[in-house]
């Protein structure tokens, strides 16, 4: 249940900056700065900001601005975007297809 979310992905340096096809804030935008910092709200943003927390301690932050995601990391990641691809593309489903 739930649709894959589409999105165009630009990384430099310890920044990748994730572009959706869907919103997931409003225009003003918020900056997530830990994982105490995310689960404070059950808004749409802190939950995605919370899972991408908890995939990882190499963040330093995250800012979240309508559909625009931007994760700062602590270092340099290097080619690890994959992982981040897909986690945030599975944010809305809530299970998979059965397979046969």
């Amino acid at each position: 249940m739930g649709q894959k979310i589409e999105l165009k992905t630009t990384k430099f340096n310890k920044n990748i900056i994730f572009d959706l096809n869907r919103s997931l804030s409003g225009q003003d935008g918020i900056t997530y700065h830990n994982i105490a910092h995310a689960s404070l709200t059950d808004e749409v943003s802190a939950q995605l900001a919370l899972k991408l927390f908890q995939f990882s301690n190499e963040i330093d932050n995250i800012f979240i601005q309508s559909n625009v995601v931007t994760i700062n990391f602590v270092s340099n990641i290097g080619t690890a975007v994959e992982d981040y691809e897909e986690l945030i593309e599975n944010f809305f489903l809530f299970y998979k297809d059965e397979e046969e």
